[in-house]
């Protein structure tokens, strides 16, 4: 009798995987690419940054804090490209993706009734599980570069006042790919315990919550005590911005929710039965 061997590791279904969701990446890093040109575009205007900031004045302070906070003001280029980075937009395409993805290629699966189907064919669940969470992981990074791609591009458009900082924007966009990849694990976590829809509505509302949280610390002293336990927390883009060493104990948290996430995830896929 020969030896049981091991599945080995489902490329194939990597590959599909990869190629049916390559289209939704490609549509969310269109627009991110070309937000950030059109950021360029705006702040190199000196007259069109004046009528914004001055309009911001206007608005309630926590509009301002959405976009950026005390780095936005006259004269620091770098404060106002960063409004790219963390626009509300910008925010909502990452979160489309990273929550999209492992929902839709586990919980989803299952109940089109197909999960049932690629277990058939000598693939394991946690060769699925891991599918599921390299292609969440990569594509959270890849949209990450090309949001710096972006920047970069912008550079060599526009003619600034100022150098415009490109080592500061690559920290900012390393750090904002754990962020985003950490809220993939958390979407991973939330489709290895239930229904897509339920998957997606657990971690859109951890999300909002997590956002409402951190906004409203950011200008209510009474709820600063709160602001430490929102993930947006760990993103400083001004403090990144004054320090040339990266935020090591930042980046250790979001990795940490990431592994946590998803290795709890794992092992509650693992043990499920199907159908969720």
């Amino acid at each position: 009798m020969k030896a049981d061997r091991r599945p080995a590791f489902p490329l194939p279904l990597l590959w599909f995987w990869t190629n049916r969701t390559l289209p939704f990446w490609g549509f969310i890093a269109l627009i991110i690419f070309l937000f950030q040109l059109a950021i360029g575009g705006i702040v190199q205007d000196n007259e069109s940054v004046k009528a914004f900031l001055q309009f911001l004045d206007i608005l309630p302070s926590f509009i301002k804090t959405l976009l950026g906070g005390e780095m936005l003001r006259a004269g620091n280029i770098a404060g106002l490209i960063a409004i790219g980075y963390q626009h509300p937009l910008v925010l909502t395409l990452y979160m489309l993706f990273a929550v999209g993805v492992p929902t839709g290629l586990l919980a989803g699966e299952v109940q089109r009734g197909t999960m049932e189907l690629v277990l058939s064919r000598h693939v394991t669940k946690t060769h699925v599980y891991v599918c599921a969470g390299l292609i969440t992981v990569v594509g959270m990074y890849a949209l990450v570069l090309v949001m710096y791609l972006g920047t970069v591009a912008s550079t060599h458009l526009y003619r600034f006042s100022q150098p415009v900082p490109l080592y500061f924007f690559f920290k900012i966009a390393v750090v904002g790919g754990m962020l985003a990849s950490a809220v993939g694990g958390v979407a991973l976590l939330a489709a290895a315990c239930f229904q897509r829809g339920t998957a997606v509505t657990v971690t859109v509302a951890y999300l909002v919550v997590n956002y409402f949280v951190s906004i409203v610390a950011e200008w209510w002293p009474r709820m600063k005590f709160l602001e430490p336990t929102t993930i947006f927390h760990y993103v400083h883009g001004a403090e990144m911005s004054q320090a040339s060493a990266w935020p090591l104990g930042d980046m250790g948290v979001l990795i940490a929710l990431l592994a946590v996430s998803t290795v709890l995830g794992g092992v509650i896929w693992s043990r499920r039965d199907l159908p969720l």
